[in-house]
């Protein structure tokens, strides 16, 4: 008789209970809960293959990029992603670092770091993952945690080639939830004797 007479009310808590929780794990978590909301639409990265100031330097040799961006502040060797030649320019807009393979050269950029500031396709170092993906889409990866302790999160573009995209761009970022603090854009298609194909990833 008194579980009849609160019959309507435990079906209300169990009703509401989950709703409660959802609620609670998405505040937890806003990453996640915002790209819910996106990951059935398509990766608007692909589609955005129109020019970019970055994109456009990506395969240049240094003595091109000297001629559009002038003296780096720092030029050099280093072993950071490998060992490699670099440019550095440093300035308030933002850091940004053009990297070539040891052994190559013509020092083609192969990489290009962006530190905060900097942008590409839109978005700015320092925004969060959810606003990236509010540009940009859902990512091909991420946001996961590394083993280097950082959140990444990533995209894809251009074909694929050995199981390796052409080109891709990776966030990061210290906590899940906070500002990214750098990219990192590689144009991995160069290890697959692809180098004709880059203008289209452009």
């Amino acid at each position: 008789m008194i579980a009849h007479k609160y019959f309507p009310f435990i079906l209300l808590l169990l009703f509401i209970l989950p709703v409660i929780l959802l609620d609670s794990k998405a505040e937890e978590k806003p990453v996640y809960a915002y790209r819910q909301k996106i990951e059935s639409t398509e990766s608007l990265v692909s589609d955005k293959l129109d020019n970019d100031p970055v994109m456009e330097l990506l395969g240049s040799k240094f003595d091109v990029i000297k001629h559009v961006l002038g003296e780096p502040s720092e030029q050099g060797t280093s072993s950071w992603h490998g060992p490699h030649n670099y440019i550095l320019y440093q300035s308030e807009g933002g850091d940004i670092r053009f990297s070539s393979p040891e052994g190559l050269d013509d020092n083609k950029a192969i990489s290009i770091s962006l530190g905060p500031g900097q942008e590409i396709y839109g978005v700015r170092v320092g925004m969060h993952f959810s606003e990236i993906m509010a540009i940009l889409g859902p990512p091909e990866w991420g946001p996961e945690l590394g083993l280097n302790g950082l959140y990444y999160m990533g995209y894809y573009l251009g074909e694929f080639k050995n199981q390796a995209p052409e080109v891709f761009i990776s966030f990061s970022a210290v906590d899940i939830n906070g500002p990214t603090r750098d990219v990192f854009i590689k144009w991995e298609a160069y290890e697959y004797n692809q180098n004709d194909k880059l203008q289209a990833v452009r």
